[in-house]
């Protein structure tokens, strides 16, 4: 028999805490109504209201009533009830209407599929011994499988009905009506997007199923959570006004700040800041570069357009999202010093979040924002933001609808790798268009996005007919800005030995710095160099650990405002984010975007007329970057453009030229390419791989699940060994002594935990398979690996050359 009231949650009195209890109508009214109020914004209201209001249906079955009262590690599968009922009423209902068969079957597999998924996404085919029955769609044998102990029709029909007698109450006159809406957002959803074949179509349905299942999951947890009697209340309409009109007049008062400008540099940074502060009132929805020249302010001018965006566009939040955490952290910092700390969350894998025992509900109201992203301010990373994007943890899938209706600034968005090309401008025109969201690129290096030699390209502009370039500068604008000359060593084009550069160094008297592409060439030329010079010498390579290099460049920074003459030298890493201002920049051929980069720690602030960079395009023993594939085929690009072009170079007019190479001469590589032909997008679109070779019978048919686990902006395959450095040390011998302890308490692995976080720093990666592993002790099975003193020095950081290791 099911009890009296038929519950949602429930908790026994323990101790201190009463009993508490949740009635399963008051949570799926609850649920159903706060996603509509949220999917209201973009026009999906309706179909949220649906999702919200069935998601829960099974909990009604007496199964799962017992599960909760008496039997709490019973296993019930509560979310398949729902998908199962909804479907066999969304289908023939919009047959009667007479809708296409593919559109109906696919929004009704959709709803179906959010629903049976808010507990945990899964692929659509699958193969097991009942899979053929089920014509290898697992949504169906979800639904349709015959479970013992269930009462789906003695228990779930009967609720079903009975919530469908307080529709009215709602705004709705019945259930049919209430799906004819939510197939009309969809409709309005999916009509709002261009796509040019059936790839991108069936993408663009996999977002859906994403946004959907957001919106769902935060409503439901929200609720959840309010329901065993921790009150979490999202910021209310007023407070959110408030505050975006206090960050729109502490940028507006910085701005004012600065006065009157007193050189014709600071006029044109005036008249940019005017530019972006207008076009960040009037900006539609759209997708926009921002691509400004080294000093214009880019960090201010980002938060003036977003603010604007937030007061005069009604956007509900502002993104800053970089993919460097030096860079991260740096800009975080300024943002803070205009917005103050109310409102703002900063996400990232350095943030140390300390608990606070003492105050449970401020714990899980960070937890919360963390979880959810609902802050009015995120300052975040791009491998955050695209764990957000494709991710499947529940987590990952709720921050992906606070996007919704947000201004989103991508800085430094050069840097993603190539293979995330097709994911990433499909992804953009979603959020762009169903989520209305608006996107900045915000690089002094834009990729061609929309480039004829990309399949799936970003659709660039607003919606009515905004241009693209939020600030595009004239010729003679750009000119004041130039505070470089660029040249070849060579302009006969013939490659270079690593004594050339050498010479090139020691010729010049001021401040030098060298980047190369591998860390054996920057050691190789470190080390004859520094036999050849009294000169202060510095090398940087992550062979050191963060708080190594941190270190070195405050060393770096202090003798550059000395004006003392040193040589630096460097792997790429310095040309992200590191503010340091050099007489001379050599550069090791790259893709022209690192070039660029390259150039912009030269003559930095201004105080030289010309700074000068010089390209070197070094032999292929001097420098071997045949397994660096992504610097390779970059740096082909950049030789195929520049060869028979005289020095000096402008290397700005050559950007577009450049991805247009790079992007013909790679094509395979844009859709996230796995082993065995497969593909991120193929999962994720048509997913031919899993559904080809069986007799597959559905409309949705992504491998959520498996794209889900594949997919990282960053490689994975690399382990993190914490090194003897500085303050580590002593930190280290205690971690050593707990991981050796034959007992370890609560508390001890606790203190491990907090001493792991502090140690954060001090970490080098290595690849698995790296001999250096064996220079390593191992703690708690292999969780903590410390590499031994003799292998790491304050000269050079990892030493793989000691003299009682070989290989």
């Amino acid at each position: 028999m099911m009890t009296k009231e038929t519950l949602a949650h429930y908790q026994k009195k323990i101790e201190q805490e009463s009993e508490k209890k949740q009635s399963l109508d008051e949570h799926l009214w609850d649920v159903a109504c706060f996603s509509r109020q949220e999917a209201s914004i973009i026009g999906q209201g309706d179909v949220l209201f649906l999702i919200g209001l069935y998601h829960d249906l099974g909990k009604a079955d007496r199964a799962f009533q017992d599960k909760l009262l008496n039997n709490p590690n019973r296993h019930v599968d509560h979310s398949y009830a729902g998908a199962k009922y909804l479907c066999s009423i969304i289908g023939p209902h919009l047959k009667s209407r007479g809708v296409d068969k593919d559109e109906r079957m696919t929004f009704n597999e959709m709803v179906g599929y959010v629903i049976s998924a808010h507990h945990g996404m899964y692929d659509f085919c699958y193969c097991s011994d009942d899979a053929e029955y089920y014509s290898f769609n697992k949504f169906k044998n979800r639904i349709n499988r015959d479970l013992d102990d269930y009462h789906y029709h003695e228990d779930i029909k009967g609720y079903a009905i009975k919530l469908e007698e307080k529709l009215c109450d709602y705004g709705y006159k019945d259930l049919r009506e209430l799906i004819d809406k939510a197939f009309d957002n969809y409709q309005q959803a999916m009509s709002s997007l261009n796509w040019q074949d059936n790839s991108e179509w069936d993408y663009y349905q996999s977002c859906m199923v994403r946004l959907y299942l957001s919106l769902l999951k935060n409503a439901d947890i929200l609720d959840t959570v309010n329901a065993y009697g921790l009150e979490i209340s999202p910021m209310d309409k007023t407070e959110r006004s408030s505050l975006k009109h206090s960050y729109l007049a502490a940028i507006e008062q910085k701005y004012a700040s600065f006065g009157r400008p007193n050189n014709q540099l600071n006029t044109i940074r005036t008249e940019i800041a005017e530019r972006v502060k207008e076009r960040g009132k009037r900006d539609f929805k759209g997708i926009y570069r921002l691509d400004l020249p080294t000093g214009a302010g880019k960090t201010n001018l980002s938060m003036r357009y977003a603010f604007h965006q937030l007061v005069h566009q009604d956007k509900s939040r502002f993104f800053y999202i970089t993919p460097f955490l030096s860079v991260l952290e740096q800009n975080a910092s300024e943002i803070r010093k205009v917005t103050g700390d109310l409102g703002v969350l900063e996400h990232h894998s350095n943030m140390v979040k300390q608990a606070n025992e003492d105050d449970d509900k401020d714990s899980l109201l960070s937890a919360y924002l963390i979880d959810s992203w609902d802050s009015q301010v995120v300052l975040t990373s791009m491998v955050q933001f695209f764990q957000t994007l494709f991710k499947t943890k529940s987590a990952h899938l709720r921050r992906f609808s606070s996007l919704i209706n947000s201004v989103v600034i991508l800085d430094e968005v050069q840097s993603l790798p190539i293979e995330v090309t097709t994911l990433f401008n499909l992804t953009m025109n979603f959020l762009n268009k169903v989520m209305d969201t608006t996107i900045v690129l915000c690089t002094a290096t834009q990729p061609a996005y929309d480039s004829s030699e990309i399949d799936h390209r970003i659709c660039y502009g607003g919606n009515l007919g905004k241009l693209a370039e939020i600030v595009e500068l004239t010729i003679e604008e750009k000119q004041i800005f130039s505070r470089t000359e660029l040249r070849k060593f060579d302009d006969s084009d013939q490659k270079v030995y690593l004594t050339d550069v050498i010479n090139l160094i020691l010729g010049e008297e001021n401040s030098v710095l060298a980047i190369f592409n591998t860390k054996k060439t920057v050691h190789n030329c470190y080390t004859m160099l520094k036999d050849m010079t009294d000169r202060p010498i510095y090398q940087l390579s992550t062979n050191m650990c963060a708080q190594h290099r941190l270190d070195l460049i405050a060393k770096i920074k202090t003798e550059l405002q000395n004006n003392t003459p040193i040589i630096c030298i460097s792997t790429q890493l310095i040309e992200a984010g590191v503010d340091v201002d050099f007489h001379r920049v050599i550069r090791s051929y790259s893709g022209i975007d690192s070039i660029v980069q390259a150039a912009g720690r030269c003559n930095r602030e201004g105080k030289r007329d010309k700074g000068q960079v010089t390209l070197v395009n070094l032999t292929n023993e001097e420098e071997n970057i045949s397994r660096l594939t992504e610097i390779k085929a970059k740096k082909e690009a950049t030789e195929s453009i520049l060869y028979k072009i005289g020095s000096p170079i402008n290397i700005s007019t050559l950007n577009r030229d450049f991805f247009e190479y790079y992007y013909a001469n790679n094509q395979g590589l844009m859709d996230y390419p796995l082993e065995d032909n497969i593909s991120i997008y193929d999962y994720l679109s048509l997913n031919t791989y899993q559904t080809a070779n069986k007799k597959f019978k559905g409309t949705l048919k992504q491998a959520f699940k498996t794209a889900g686990s594949k997919m990282n902006l960053i490689n994975n395959d690399m382990i993190g060994i914490l090194v003897p450095y500085g303050d580590a040390e002593k930190k280290l011998a205690y971690l050593e002594e707990l991981g050796t302890s034959h007992f370890l308490s609560a508390e001890d692995y606790q203190t491990i935990k907090s001493l792991l976080k502090e140690l954060q720093p001090f970490t080098v990666n290595v690849r698995e398979n790296d001999p250096l592993l064996e220079a390593t002790k191992s703690y708690l099975n292999g969780q903590i690996l410390v590499l031994t003193s003799e292998y790491y020095d304050t000269e050079r950081g990892v030493k793989y050359d000691s003299a009682s290791f070989y290989f």
